[in-house]
């Protein structure tokens, strides 16, 4: 990236940024309302968790990483925000015919977003630690990774809700309805153990199965780097599709809003 392509991507960067800040309040609920749920489902989870043999859990190793996951799913209304509100305020023409080139405009805006979405989930896990007495006996920069990556994942999947939808609403809509159910079949919600056989197998079609499988070895098997990147792999591939869709698509799906 040349300097004049990195500045174009910096001022678009700064613009959206000054543009999530004053939905700051929003974001400080999303974060809330997970830490706000968690002590009820403290004892099912524990309870869960412990007939599986971990007998030294609390139910923070299912609840916290779970409901961070979930949210962080239902914060990708901020992306979906940061592309719709261009075409509600007639300025995505004039963004394109400016100095900023498209995919500068674009990488800016998921830049933001995927910024929101690492500081959400790390908020809810950092806050929940203190809360919940959450102690993983793995590493602890293996989770970091797990985090970083699957908020990647669900950024561009935020982008592709964009790209299919042709307004904001549907693609909120679409939005609550697949992000409920990627993390709901992906184990956020309950962990996979527990399902009948065919729904275990249905769950590692959500990259949500992957990253908490990867939590899960993390919380009780003492796992590091090496020993979560097979579910890190699956994740990036996810990443990759994701990614390519949505390159292929980006142009036809702002067509469509035009």
């Amino acid at each position: 990236m040349n300097a004049v392509h990195f500045n174009g991507y910096l001022a678009t960067f700064r613009l959206n940024f000054k543009i999530e800040l004053r939905s700051i309040w929003l974001q400080a609920v999303i974060v809330a309302i997970p830490l706000i749920i968690v002590p009820f489902m403290l004892p099912s989870y524990r309870d869960s968790l412990r007939a599986q043999g971990h007998l030294g859990a609390n139910g923070s190793e299912q609840a916290l990483p779970g409901f961070a996951i979930l949210f962080a799913m239902f914060s990708l209304q901020l992306v979906l925000q940061l592309f719709f509100q261009e075409h509600e305020w007639h300025t995505w023409d004039r963004m394109r015919v400016s100095a900023v080139s498209l995919f500068d405009l674009v990488m800016a805006k998921l830049s933001v977003s995927f910024m929101v979405q690492v500081v959400q989930v790390s908020l809810v896990m950092l806050i929940g630690t203190a809360l919940y007495h959450y102690r993983p006996n793995g590493s602890v920069l293996a989770l970091a990774a797990v985090c970083l990556v699957i908020s990647i994942v669900l950024t561009l999947f935020g982008l592709l809700l964009y790209i299919f939808s042709s307004s904001q609403n549907m693609a909120m809509s679409f939005n609550n309805i697949l992000g409920m159910l990627l993390a709901g079949m992906g184990g956020a919600l309950s962990p996979v153990s527990g399902f009948p056989d065919w729904a275990q197998k249905l769950a590692k079609g959500s990259p949500v199965y992957w990253a908490m499988d990867a939590v899960g070895k993390i919380n009780f098997d003492r796992a590091g780097m090496a020993d979560v990147w097979p579910d890190l792999r699956i994740l990036l591939a996810f990443l990759l599709a994701l990614a390519l869709l949505a390159t292929v698509l980006f142009k036809r799906g702002v067509q469509r809003k035009e």
